[in-house]
């Protein structure tokens, strides 16, 4: 049997062969603060680096009106309640669970709250991804600069948003099957982790692939190239299969039942709009810096297929081909292929020597550690900073004068600024939101795509009634209404201008002079 097979049997000399910094892990044998520890500082470090700045996230906003909602009325939201293009229409609150701690947040510590939330998110789950890389043998300095790559490959995808709840859940869950293939244990979390994980985020089905790529590389046994299997034993498939099968049960376990089971997959079938149009959802541009990102990481990982003389589980190659084919189709998805790939590509480094415990300085460790979080804690952005950041892309100051001025007719506005928009003035009915499943499905997404498009921008907004319109200063339909005698600039600052409709009358005089 090979030594790094995926099962683990009773044999004596198959459990002794167990990863050096597996050992070195085990709190029997490290000693109080380790050198990986200090290693993973450094991880954390970048994270709040790149995290810090990314607080103006437009999803967050209706987020938070979702869970004031929901704690105010005490009931799972159902209809559409803050615009005008689709008031009643059939909603599914599909993230509620992870609203609330980003509400909870915010109510006791406001933007810096906010930050709190993701930045724990994120350091949890780059924890969990370093620590599989060093469980399958990696050298402490090498899975943590690999980690480093990953952090920068994912951080697309960094600030406050829902979906790191979901890839925390499949975290745990590499841990779980991890230990299963350790000590044939552990399975019994699976079904009341995904029962929660539904709650969280649709990305659970990510968590089945995940189940389907280790047990369907289980079916086989053998060695093809570079490329080794061995197959479970039948009380390990068994065990497997159960589990997996629980697992779908608990997916009922959420108050929408099977239309909530069912959203992921209605997502790809029936909403081409959102798809088309949202920039997270589009292909990776090798133009772009994330391209570029990604680009090196499929070199790094040709490279390490090439020249690696360690043997590849078929289990790494069906999770890394699928992980590379769904960032590269989806930009939303270059988080989830650093943590399929990280811990597949880290064990192949030796850029480090092997890690020594008995040669480790506990103290000087710590000091360093210490340092670290000082500089973590030190550049902890402000309140003040943090308003700064929002106030650069959301317009605060016009929605102050909308306030005073008691605007409340139909309001069209920039697609990022109508969640903005329903949590600090709830009183105004936007156009959309990022909700964005719920304009889909009636056609409304469609004429924003036209109207910013300019594609009869001023038909559709008398299709709609409009009466204001809140758009960035640099868009084209900004330039359409300053131009149009139907619609009159009344406010104005370096991020949005405010137009009013023209009373019809008013239009007629200004065009017979």
């Amino acid at each position: 049997m090979m030594a790094d097979s995926l099962v683990e049997t009773t044999a004596p000399a198959t459990t002794s062969a167990a990863p050096p910094m597996g050992k070195a892990l085990d709190m029997r044998r490290r000693n109080f603060f380790p050198f990986p520890v200090l290693w993973f500082s450094l991880v954390a470090l970048e994270i709040s680096v790149l995290a810090n700045p990314r607080i103006a996230e437009a999803d967050i906003w209706f987020h938070l009106r979702n869970a004031q909602e929901f704690l105010a009325r005490h009931s799972f939201l159902r209809a559409d309640l803050y615009t005008f293009t689709s008031a009643g229409a059939p909603l599914l609150d599909h993230e509620w669970l992870s609203e609330l701690p980003y509400y909870f947040a915010f109510q006791a510590a406001g933007l810096r709250g906010l930050l709190a939330v993701y930045l724990v998110l994120l350091w949890l789950i780059f924890a969990a991804i370093y620590y599989l890389a060093l469980r399958r043998g990696a050298n402490a300095g090498d899975a943590a600069l690999v980690t480093m790559a990953g952090v920068a490959l994912g951080s697309y995808s960094f600030g406050p948003h829902v979906h790191h709840f979901g890839w925390l859940c499949l975290m745990v869950l590499f841990l779980v099957l991890e230990r299963f293939q350790r000590t044939g244990k552990g399975l019994w979390v699976l079904p009341p982790l995904f029962a929660l994980w539904i709650n969280l985020h649709g990305s659970w089905v990510f968590g089945f692939v995940v189940i389907g790529a280790y047990i369907v590389s289980g079916l086989v046994e053998g060695q093809w190239n570079n490329v080794v299997a061995e197959r479970w034993t039948p009380a390990q498939l068994r065990k497997l299969l159960v589990a997996c099968a629980a697992s779908v049960g608990a997916l009922f376990a959420n108050p929408y039942g099977y239309k909530l089971v069912w959203y992921p997959f209605d997502l790809f079938l029936r909403q081409k709009a959102n798809l088309d149009t949202v920039i997270e959802w589009q292909s990776v541009d090798f133009h772009s810096g994330w391209g570029k990102l990604a680009m090196f990481m499929l070199l790094v990982l040709l490279a390490a297929a090439w020249f690696s003389p360690k043997p590849w589980k078929l289990r790494d190659v069906l999770l890394a081909t699928f992980a590379v084919w769904a960032s590269l189709n989806h930009l939303r998805f270059l988080l989830f292929a650093a943590i399929i790939l990280v811990p597949i590509l880290a064990p192949r480094q030796q850029l480090f020597g092997p890690y020594d415990a008995k040669k480790d300085k506990p103290w000087l460790n710590l000091a360093i550690t210490a340092a670290i979080i000082a500089m973590i804690v030190g550049s902890y952005p402000s309140a003040a900073q943090l308003q700064g950041i929002i106030d650069t892309q959301f317009p605060r100051d016009a929605l102050r004068f909308i306030q005073q001025r008691q605007i409340t007719n139909r309001l069209f506005s920039w697609y990022d600024f109508g969640g903005y928009i329903e949590f600090y003035a709830p009183a105004i009915k936007t156009f959309a939101d990022g909700r964005t499943d719920v304009f889909v499905y009636n056609g409304v997404l469609n004429d924003y795509i036209k109207i910013n498009a300019i594609e009869d921008p001023l038909e559709l907004l008398d299709k709609y009634k409009v009466d204001y319109v809140l758009f960035p200063v640099d868009k084209r339909l900004t330039y359409v209404l300053a131009h149009s005698p139907g619609w009159r600039t009344i406010y104005e600052d370096k991020v949005v201008k405010l137009y009013q409709r023209v009373p019809e009358a008013a239009t007629m005089l200004s065009g017979s002079l």
